[in-house]
Order: structure tokens, then sequence, then C-alpha cells
């Protein structure tokens, strides 16, 4: 048998920074997030997406969901860190593949995601349908991210 495996590059993004927190810790470093460029089946361009393995399922924010032609099959909710509090979201299935810088690409992937009804939220990539299609590897003191899919 052959395996053929794809490594998507990953870029770790040292910029985002938390200044409600600085002001508490002044020498706080800026955070770490993990990116990848998506492709939604159906767009031109590109999106960044937030890699989150902490993220059940996937989120995707409704400007970039809308007009995909989504499979929607639920009305929802979805909560995060505080408490209680929940937003409404649909639930549907989006076809996408990984790229990046260059010229890899992942397959196309059909995957479950909540689709948000609001802007206001960030496009993160979770582990149903998602991640748990890839190896993930990182190697953040030499500046090393990749997922790597078996095919």
């Amino acid at each position: 048998m052959v395996r053929i495996s794809t490594d998507i590059s990953l870029w770790i993004d040292r910029e985002t920074r938390d200044l409600e927190l600085e002001k508490k810790i002044p020498d706080l470093k800026p955070m770490i997030r993990l990116k990848s460029a998506i492709l939604f089946t159906g767009k031109d361009v590109p999106d960044i997406a937030i890699i989150d393995t902490g993220a059940h399922i996937s989120l995707i924010p409704f400007q970039t969901w809308e007009g995909l032609g989504a499979d929607v099959i639920a009305d929802h909710h979805t909560g995060g860190v505080v408490p209680g509090e929940t937003m409404p979201v649909k639930v549907g299935y989006v076809k996408a593949m990984l790229l990046d810088e260059f010229g890899n690409e992942s397959q196309e992937i059909r995957f479950l995601a909540y689709l948000a009804l609001t802007n206001s939220v960030n496009l993160l990539l979770g582990v149903k349908d998602m991640l748990e299609r890839f190896t993930l590897h990182i190697d953040f003191a030499n500046d090393d991210a990749y997922l790597q899919e078996i095919r």
C-alpha cells in the first residue's frame, strides 16, 4: 500500500496582543496563535483561520459562509469560556481545502461547522471532521508548524 502525504505549512502568529492584560502584566509577551489559509469551495480568495485544537467543532463567521451553499442541518447555540453565555448558530456542512504559501493543498474536505449569524467571531478550525484528518506538528522553538495529511 502506497501512502502519500501532504504537509500544509502553518504560520505561527506572535503578533496578537491583549492590551488590557498588558496593562496588568507589563512584561507580557504577545499571544501565540497557529494559523492556516483555507479556501472554501465557491470562493476565489482564501481566508485565514485560527487552528483551535480546543474547539470540538469549527466556527465560521457569517460573511465567510454566506453564499457558500452550506448544507444547513440545524439551528443551535454555542458557548465559550463564559458559563451560561451562548450565541445562536446554524449547524451545517461546508467544503474547503487548506493551503499554504508554498503551493501545497489538502484534499477538499467536507466538514461540520457552527455557522455564526454574526461577523464578530474568529474563523476557527476545530477538531470534528477537520483537524482530526491531520497530524499536527508544532515546534515553537524553531518557528515550525504544519499539518500532515495522509492520503
